[in-house]
């Protein structure tokens, strides 16, 4: 499929200026557009999207895509290396020469669509996860498989997970790195009281279903970490109608294999909220402490602390906002 027209999204931590993209596609006799990412879903006429930016900014970018088709191409921006890209900033060069002269290939990623109290809908390349809307606090709930109860567990919280989001949240909570060519889903109990509770595999068109919840607090149903929805009765898991789709460079499986484990690689001796705190940077580029707050939920006591083990072992480092010099930030090295 020639690639012709495309609409460009800088993240908001991309830091890199839109021209220099646009003029580098206009000189391959490819025209570009800016858009802002609330306005992806509406696109029309173009043969792909390009999203400069972390992880969560091409997240964001195929949410808002909804059930659009229209293939990614994901770039890590400058001192940035994110899992789902297919180039780096300093490759984008010879990443147009491959547009434009057709060395690329599409590959599909299955989505799945999650259902919430039987009325709202939720979609997610990752996962959906079920956990409590307060930190530190359990959840009880059962777990069905096409239509068949596998457990009743108490535990942090369960997730839902696809291939693509297997090397995410679901890797540190204890589930295995699957490949994004098989048809499967997984899902991982996080945290559980029962030892014997581990991650199971289902065939991709199951019907998971995570009823009958009940915390002491109230109970959010979150997709890939962005969107976030009360549940009070359960939620039905299934497949989505649609994958997403992006554009690739790499020559085949052994590619995959190799990009996967330089994102999970990640040091043995942390203190999971440390843990924690690292996939969120490493997922949002950088974050403030109070921003490291709302994004994990943790007490600021428990994220500076973390922040501190990161910083001792150099998997984080300070940077300037160039905004504020006062506001520190932190980045994943």
């Amino acid at each position: 499929m020639p690639i012709k027209q495309v609409a460009v999204v800088i993240g908001k931590s991309a830091g890199v200026r839109v021209d220099q993209l646009s003029k580098l596609l206009s000189s391959a006799g490819i025209s570009s557009r800016t858009v802002n990412i609330d306005d992806v879903k509406g696109l029309r006429g173009v043969d792909a999207v390009i999203v400069v930016g972390a992880d969560s900014d091409v997240l964001r970018t195929i949410h808002a895509m909804d059930n659009s088709v229209v293939p990614v191409l994901p770039i890590s921006p400058p001192g940035y290396s994110t899992f789902f890209a297919s180039l780096d900033w300093d490759e984008i060069k010879e990443g147009v020469r491959k547009l434009i002269s057709g060395r690329y290939s599409i590959h599909s990623y299955v989505r799945i669509r999650a259902l919430v109290d039987s009325s709202e809908t939720l979609y997610a390349l990752n996962e959906i996860a079920v956990f409590p809307s307060r930190s530190a606090t359990l959840v009880e709930y059962d777990l069905l498989v096409d239509g068949e109860l596998v457990w009743r567990d108490t535990a942090d919280g369960v997730l839902v997970a696809t291939p693509a989001g297997s090397t995410a949240y679901a890797f540190s909570a204890g589930g295995p790195i699957v490949m994004d060519t098989s048809k499967v889903l997984e899902v991982v109990p996080v945290n559980s009281v029962n030892p014997l509770r581990r991650a199971i595999i289902v065939h991709d068109d199951a019907v998971i279903t995570i009823t009958n919840i009940n915390s002491r607090s109230s109970v959010e149903v979150i997709a890939d970490g962005i969107k976030r929805v009360k549940v009070n009765e359960g939620v039905k898991v299934v497949k989505a109608e649609a994958p997403a789709k992006f554009i690739r460079f790499e020559g085949g499986l052994g590619d995959v294999i190799e990009r996967k484990a330089r994102v999970v690689t990640e040091p043995k001796d942390l203190p999971p909220s440390a843990k924690y705190v690292l996939k969120m940077l490493r997922i949002y580029g950088q974050a403030s402490p109070k921003e490291l707050v709302e994004l994990t939920g943790l007490p600021e006591r428990t994220v500076r602390y973390a922040l501190s083990i990161l910083l001792k072992k150099g998997l984080v480092k300070r940077v300037t906002d160039l905004r504020d010099s006062r506001r520190r930030i932190y980045k994943a090295t």
